[in-house]
């Protein structure tokens, strides 16, 4: 039986159903005037036949047309089995209401402290079987086991110290109240524990032996802190007093996290501080690590999905109605370009693998070369589910071992879908295998930030490979802390932090040969100044209050005689060469 995924798209079938019409009306016509014309007799003799109205090319391209309106409504027939997993969780949290949980060593108070670290732990459990325990001297279910975790932040918002009657803190009954919660049997059953740790009745040894017994994980949450503080009662004049003892003191109350980590010891447990700053995602992190989720699975009935075969129907058709005159060298043409671009796209866009001829990989060079990211091609964004089609081909040809190849796919799938966690990580990973690692380092970083599984790891490796200590260490530890049990994640921070240490290392002796460098720049210009001073400095003068400097005697010189014989033979020379002067003389007059 054939259905449709988009029936309300069926109605898009009307317009080419429509065109068909108008385009027999339009054949018809034609035909009327070829007949008030000549007679077909005479159209045969002068032309070899009746001139064609273009009906079968027109019918063509609406047949064209309808299949790629039924190709959109997504038609389906026949059934494919189909099995999905949910992964899920069955978490009690057991929560001590006890008159101790008051006190106000943790802001605002331990009791609505460990209430603010669970609401805001919720979103991480999504998917998850929640129920909640409250116990003191006695213990009670508030809320028993649900999916509902908006119904479980209602209840413990009216959770307050006190509210169990029987004074004390039972902790062998808070684990007994919250087994009857849980299944008998089955993993992914955890024990959230948010205590102080005073155990006032109850046998801890026995409690810890009874979850022991049922397989149960434990994640303890120790309230408050060693050095504790008093305990604040209201009074009945509406003010707050402390809580004293027979002898008139006030009592002091102190966190034992030693009883939490005996039980978590014995169960390899965890057990996170409640003062901690990080303390929602160290939970999150210890439940992960607790028990792994068990797996439900659920055989359902897919149907099959028959559209590419009304667009190969939808294609084929458009191509004979170019094939009909008068377009058959237009219709070959396009053809032939159909055929040749694809490959062509390909070639340009692929990004080289790092052992590639003529690619320059990042071992022989020193540096990645950063090459433009492929593109997804143009039908992958026409033809639904592309995104996956690109990622499934990537992931197989990873397995294969043509990074090439997946490195396209991967980004095609990333250009369709670029803001899921799990494309960009499959995209990093390849291109960081490949030598690019500065851009597989930011896909991985905002892969991380979407919640990719890894991701963490792999972007602290390509840091780590880049030279980037620092950026390394805080993806790795992001890392870590994910996956306390990941060996690789611990050595290569441990390679992050020798690296760290060489850097610094490293840095401070290019400042100290830097420095050296200007104190002896520094030394030599003052000793270049100190010799131009020495030279320009003037010869002191006597001031009138002083007496005068003695005159050096002059050493008499015995050619002294010879030069000065010569300086007068030079002067009587000179005079000899002048002009002679015209005298002046009495002119007698001869008129």
């Amino acid at each position: 039986m054939v259905t449709f995924a988009e029936p309300s798209r069926l109605a898009l079938v009307v317009l080419p159903a429509a065109a068909a019409l108008l385009a027999l009306y339009r054949h018809r016509r034609r035909r009327g005037q070829q007949r008030r014309l000549a007679s077909p007799g005479v159209w045969v003799r002068l032309l070899g036949g009746i001139p064609a109205t273009g009906l079968a090319r027109l019918l063509l391209w609406c047949a064209a047309a309808a299949m790629i309106a039924l190709a959109l409504a997504r038609p389906q027939w026949g059934d494919q089995p189909h099995e999905e997993s949910v992964r899920t969780r069955d978490l009690v949290v057991a929560l001590d209401v006890s008159a101790s949980m008051r006190c106000e060593d943790v802001r605002p108070s331990r009791l609505t402290r460990s209430i603010e670290t669970i609401l805001r732990l919720l979103p991480h459990l999504e998917g998850n079987r929640v129920a909640v325990v409250v116990f003191a001297g006695d213990a009670y279910p508030l809320v028993p086991l649900t999916t509902d975790l908006s119904a479980v932040g209602v209840f413990l918002e009216g959770v307050e110290a006190g509210m169990v009657a029987l004074p004390g803190s039972n902790l062998q009954r808070a684990v007994n109240a919250s087994l009857e919660l849980l299944p008998d049997e089955g993993e992914g059953r955890v024990l959230m524990l948010f205590t102080d740790g005073e155990n006032l009745q109850g046998d801890v040894a026995s409690a810890t032996e009874i979850l022991a017994a049922a397989g149960v994980g434990l994640v303890g949450i120790v309230a408050g802190t060693e050095g504790g503080g008093p305990i604040p009662e209201p009074g009945r004049d509406g003010g707050v007093h402390y809580k004293r003892d027979s002898g008139g003191q006030p009592v002091v109350t102190r966190a034992h996290p030693e009883v939490l980590e005996a039980i978590a010891d014995d169960l390899e447990g965890e057990v996170v501080s409640l003062s901690d700053t990080d303390v929602v995602h160290e939970v999150a992190a210890a439940i992960d690590q607790v028990r792994t989720r068990e797996v439900i699975a659920t055989q359902t009935v897919r149907r099959i999905e028959r559209f590419p075969l009304f667009l190969a129907a939808s294609a084929a058709m458009l191509f004979l109605g170019f094939v009909l005159s008068p377009w058959r060298r237009l219709a070959a043409a396009s053809f032939a370009l159909v055929i040749a671009l694809p490959g062509t796209v390909a070639a340009q866009s692929v990004v080289p693998a790092a052992g590639a001829p003529g690619a320059q990989s990042s071992q022989q060079t020193g540096e990645s070369a950063e090459a433009p990211l492929p593109k997804a091609p143009w039908w992958q964004r026409l033809v639904p589910g592309g995104v996956r089609r690109l990622a499934r081909s990537g992931i197989a040809q990873w397995s294969v071992g043509d990074t090439e190849g997946a490195t396209a796919a991967f980004a095609g799938a990333a250009d369709l879908d670029p803001e899921a966690p799990d494309r960009l990580y499959d995209l990093g990973t390849a291109l960081a295998t490949t030598g690019q690692l500065e851009t597989a380092h930011e896909l991985l970083a905002k892969a991380a930030d979407g919640g990719a599984r890894d991701a963490a790891f792999n972007s602290g490796t390509a840091a780590l490979e880049q030279a980037q200590a620092e950026a390394a260490l805080e993806w790795l530890k992001r890392a870590m802390i994910a996956n306390p049990e990941d060996l690789d994640a611990k050595h290569n921070y441990e390679l992050a932090l020798k690296m760290l240490e060489q850097q610094q290392k490293q840095q401070e002796q290019e400042q100290q040969q830097e420095q050296e460098q200007q104190d002896e720049e520094d030394q030599q210009d003052q000793q270049d100044q100190q010799k131009n001073d020495d030279q320009q400095q003037p010869t002191p003068t006597p001031s009138a209050g002083q007496g005068a400097m003695p005159t050096p005697t002059p050493t008499p010189n015995p050619n002294q005689p010879l030069f000065a014989a010569l300086d007068r033979a030079e002067a009587d020379a000179r005079e000899a060469m002048r002009s002679p002067t015209p005298q002046a003389g009495k002119v007698e007059k001869d008129w």
